[in-house]
């Protein structure tokens, strides 16, 4: 199988750097929505992030000082990183949907490897940064409804 996403996007996203993606997916994953997560930036009234692969996390604070506009258009409408590592991909897989991926670091096949259902590929697509595609992989999948899959830098 040698299906690639296409990047086709009809609205354009609010960019935010890999880390304040990273930082701001975190405090949702401690099951904040949109809303109570914006309230409580607001108040500088973040939970703690204990337990948290993030150990601080203040730099949503900051974003919020600096451009409060950029982090509700990011809660509400989404986001697009600015620029992705493969450290970057692995942890915002980790952080939105508990998943372990793979990392190679090897010049010429570099990539993050993992399974995803078609929500979570829907999902993650439209995060990457540009020069970062999505390719199915061949081969059978441990999870049900899941499909292997490499986050890839796009070679030209």
């Amino acid at each position: 199988m040698s299906e690639t996403m296409q990047t086709t996007q009809t609205t354009e996203r609010v960019k935010l750097s890999q880390w304040d993606a990273i930082v701001l997916e975190s405090v949702r994953a401690l099951g904040l929505d949109g809303e109570e997560l914006l309230r409580r930036v607001a108040r500088g009234d973040l939970p703690p992030a204990d337990g948290s692969i993030i150990t601080d996390f203040a730099p949503l604070l900051t974003l919020h000082q600096e451009q409060p506009e950029i982090l509700e258009q990011a809660v509400k409408q989404g986001y697009r990183i600015k620029y992705n590592t493969l450290g970057g991909i692995n942890t915002w897989i980790r952080i939105v949907f508990g998943l372990e991926s793979e990392v190679e670091r090897e010049e010429g096949i570099e990539g993050v490897a993992v399974e995803l259902t078609a929500t979570e590929r829907d999902l993650l697509f439209p995060v990457l940064s540009i020069g970062w595609t999505i390719e199915a992989q061949s081969g059978e999948a441990a999870r049900t409804e899941a499909t292997p899959y490499r986050v890839v830098p796009v070679r030209g």
